[in-house]
């Protein structure tokens, strides 16, 4: 009697290990149909990947549990293995010196790993000269460039705290910066360095400032590198770190209303976000996020401990992310929803060749239907997958897959916890009801750097971090973002969600994005007031889109103040809209 186990071609290869397919285990399962393939991946070759369609109404609770209206991902935490994460990237670099860790795809100079180990020691070196030592403050300022990893990895070692500044600050945002945390020392381009001297005069804050390029009134990267003895890099150790849960980041929120907080990250949750365990950046992979934003942080660490070459290009472009997906045959891409739509309205993806991208992950705000159809009708070879996140969780806390409802954010995160609660009452909500998002995680920030205050406001006596963010799920545990509770207008005593006024604009063919703050108002509190970036050469009008809402919203959600139209969106450096800076322009715009 013969047995067919699969077919040749379907057979998968796990760490040289020939893996069947077979689904027969999954169909066993009542409530699912379902199917395996493998997925490409640098180190194991390929990763089994299962897609299930689930029987009508039953319940997937494989990834969570459910109790009370509290939904908890499965719990999976990981082995520490390693304490300092520098190490851990020292470790892997010197694995494999000759691997080519990053390229400069203007200039093509590269790196390999050898040449990074070498930079990161010597930086680490010349950082303890300095008296750097655990928990001091290293800060960063710069795009992505060929030494800016060197910093960030160096206070790694040295178990120090790393924390990105925003490249596109002003003055003020500088002092900002240095006052909340007492930075020593700071990495930086050419063009910040007259005001980062500035800035640090006007509040008397005694900091070095090291160079990547040449200037007379800053340290040279270059001389960071001289002077160290063979010997000392040869035989170089990393600072231990005593406590796994020290911060080892500060990041900062994304700021779309206000200044933003210095979010604590500790050692644990970045150990956490480049574990084995999570799905990391792999094969050849493309992000153009600043360091700014902790995913720019975070992709950077992905990439060495996962051995794939990184792309460097110092800011978003959406005709030179196309020209590089086709001449790299990029596999692996990450976007933010704003990257997304303005990629997507811009025509490029039609005039490039984009079909070696396999995975991409969308986070960063909401993608909407719409926006979702047209990325999977130009990259009709990849799997897109949607992040709902905070850099305050360092992580997920929500993950939609390509079966999930397309108006969904997905389904509880593993080592996740998620409840929401009536905005009022404080009540924990059942099924199909809007309220705030709490959440609990392992990665969870332990508070505001320098600002008890906010903390406080944060996280409740119970742990849980409240979002700030109005959300529902269904009766099957598939969670749905309504808007930010900051950011919902109040007109007549309606709360109006501007997300969903967003959402309908998008549809229209001639906008590329669309934004909707609140105006003040003495008579209805507040008026609804969109702005649009038009497609290059479009005559959409302000009363087409006044229309277009009118004849689909109810009359609170009318576009009461108007359109006004924008060459560009200000963007935070996480590349959202700053609603902040809309809010400027609409009040300037009524004071005419």
């Amino acid at each position: 009697m013969f047995i067919i186990e699969d077919p040749l071609k379907e057979t998968m290869k796990y760490k040289d290990i020939q893996i069947s397919p077979s689904k027969n285990l999954l169909q066993s399962h009542p409530n699912v149909e379902a199917m395996v393939v493998g997925v490409s991946h640098i180190l194991n070759d390929e990763y089994p990947f299962a897609f299930v369609t689930e029987v009508p109404d039953s319940k997937d609770t494989s990834n969570f549990i459910t109790k009370d209206n509290i939904w908890k991902g499965i719990e999976k935490p990981i082995s520490l293995k390693y304490t300092n994460i520098g190490k851990l990237l020292l470790d892997r670099m010197k694995a494999k010196p000759d691997f080519v860790g990053q390229i400069d795809v203007v200039t093509e100079e590269t790196y390999t790993f050898a040449e990074m180990f070498d930079r990161t020691v010597k930086c680490a070196l010349w950082l303890r000269q300095q008296g750097i030592k655990a928990n001091d403050v290293v800060a960063l300022c710069s795009s992505n460039i060929m030494d800016s990893f060197a910093p960030i990895y160096a206070s790694f070692s040295l178990a120090a705290i790393i924390t990105s500044w925003n490249t596109a600050m002003d003055i003020r945002e500088a002092r900002f910066f240095m006052k909340l945390s007492s930075a020593k020392i700071i990495f930086t381009e050419e063009s910040l360095v007259d005001m980062l001297i500035e800035a640090a005069n006007l509040e008397n804050h005694d900091i070095k400032i090291v160079v990547f390029g040449n200037t007379s009134n800053a340290i040279p990267f270059s001389k960071v590198l001289q002077d160290h003895r063979k010997c000392d890099v040869d035989n170089f150790e990393c600072t231990s770190v005593n406590n796994v849960y020290d911060t080892a980041i500060i990041a900062y929120s994304s700021g779309t209303t206000g200044l933003p907080k210095g979010v604590q990250i500790s050692h644990y949750a970045c150990l956490y976000a480049v574990s084995s365990e999570n799905l990391g950046v792999c094969n050849i992979p493309l992000w153009m996020t600043s360091y700014f934003w902790i995913t720019g942080l975070q992709l950077t660490l992905n990439s060495t401990i996962n051995y794939c070459k990184r792309l460097l290009y110092p800011k978003f472009d959406e005709e030179m992310m196309c020209k590089i997906i086709e001449k790299y045959k990029v596999t692996w891409l990450f976007l933010s929803p704003s990257m997304a739509n303005r990629t997507l309205k811009s025509g490029y993806p039609k005039k490039y060749d984009l079909s070696s991208v396999e995975i991409i992950f969308i986070t960063g705000g909401i993608f909407n239907v719409e926006s979702q159809r047209m990325l999977k009708e130009n990259l009709i070879n990849a799997m897109i997958i949607q992040i709902y996140g905070m850099t305050e969780i360092c992580g997920s806390i929500t993950v939609k897959m390509p079966y999930h409802k397309p108006e969904s954010i997905g389904m509880v995160s593993k080592n996740v916890q998620i409840k929401i609660i009536d905005v009022e009452t404080g009540n924990i909500l059942g099924p199909n009801k809007t309220g705030e998002l709490l959440v609990k995680s392992l990665t969870m920030t332990k508070g505001y750097y320098n600002n008890p205050q906010a903390t406080k406001d944060a996280i409740d006596d119970d742990g849980w971090f409240h979002s700030g963010d109005l959300t529902y799920y269904d009766e099957k545990g598939q969670f749905f973002f309504v808007d930010r509770l900051k950011e919902t207008i109040k007109y007549r005593g309606y709360h109006v969600s501007p997300c969903e006024i967003e959402t309908l604009l998008q549809t229209h063919p001639d906008v590329v994005e669309a934004a909707v703050v609140g105006v003040p108002n003495l008579q209805d509190d507040e008026r609804p007031i969109a702005f649009v970036v038009k497609v290059s050469g479009s005559k959409v009008t302000e009363r087409e889109l006044q229309e277009l809402v009118a004849k689909n919203m109810t009359e609170r959600n009318h576009l009461h103040a108007g359109v006004i139209f924008l060459e560009k969106m200000p963007y935070t450096p996480s590349e959202k809209i700053s609603r902040k800076e809309l809010k400027v322009i609409a009040k300037n715009h009524f004071c005419k």
